[in-house]
C-alpha cells in the first residue's frame, strides 16, 4: 500500500522542474528534427555479409 506524503515546498520545486524539464526535452527533439530535415535524407549504403 502506498503512502502520500506531502512534501509542501519541496514538492513545488520538484514539479516545476520535471515541467521545465519535459519542455525543454521537447524543444531539444524539436530542433533535432527540423536539422535531420534540413540536411535530406541521404542514402547510407548498408554491408550485406555473405557467407564464405
Amino acid at each position: 500500500m502506498a503512502y502520500y506524503v506531502p512534501l509542501g515546498l519541496r514538492g513545488l520545486i520538484l514539479s516545476i522542474g520535471t515541467f521545465l524539464i519535459g519542455v525543454l526535452g521537447g524543444l531539444v527533439y524539436r530542433v533535432a528534427s527540423s536539422r535531420r530535415a534540413s540536411a535530406g535524407a541521404i542514402a547510407q549504403p548498408m554491408p550485406v555479409m555473405l557467407p564464405d
